[in-house]
């Protein structure tokens, strides 16, 4: 493996260390796939990719690491697809998430100003809240366009 290529791996190690989750190969694979992956893949997508790259894992191991990550708030789930399939997401810097309802299609959006409905939310309710997520569901700019043009042949 070149340096360039262990970098998320070392990257993903480190953050197992810093959360002291033990560091496996396949934790570290996984975690660094989902901390450099824009796809939000679901399980079968990180299963395929860790036996891609000649590790021994099985579909248990995955689910099992995931919902690691997850209880240590490390990744989240997101929204499932149009088959059901939860989606994942490495969540370190606040965004939310922007999801087409006819492609599954799920884009990220850095702006941390949602965060600021906890506080209110916490000032209304008076409940002590750990954690939010924020989705948006619409038509990407892809399938406007398709949606478009199919139309207009029916026309």
């Amino acid at each position: 493996m070149m340096a360039e290529e262990q970098k998320p791996l070392l990257t993903a190690a480190n953050k197992l260390r810093e959360y002291k989750i033990k560091n496996t190969p396949q934790r570290q694979v996984i975690l660094s796939y989902l901390m450099t992956s824009h796809e939000h893949p679901s399980i079968e997508m990180i299963f395929n990719y860790v036996r891609g790259n000649g590790f021994s894992v099985s579909l248990a191991t995955v689910y099992n690491t995931l919902q690691l990550l997850i209880d240590h708030n490390l990744i989240i789930e997101i929204a499932s697809d149009s088959g059901g399939h939860m989606r994942y997401d490495y969540f370190e810097e606040p965004h939310y998430h922007v999801i087409c309802v006819n492609c599954n299609k799920i884009v990220d959006v850095f702006d941390k100003s949602y965060k600021r409905l906890e506080t209110e939310a916490m000032e209304k309710t008076g409940y002590q809240v750990f954690n939010s997520q924020y989705e948006v569901y619409g038509l990407c700019p892809e399938c406007q366009l398709k949606l478009r043009k199919e139309k207009a042949d029916l026309d």
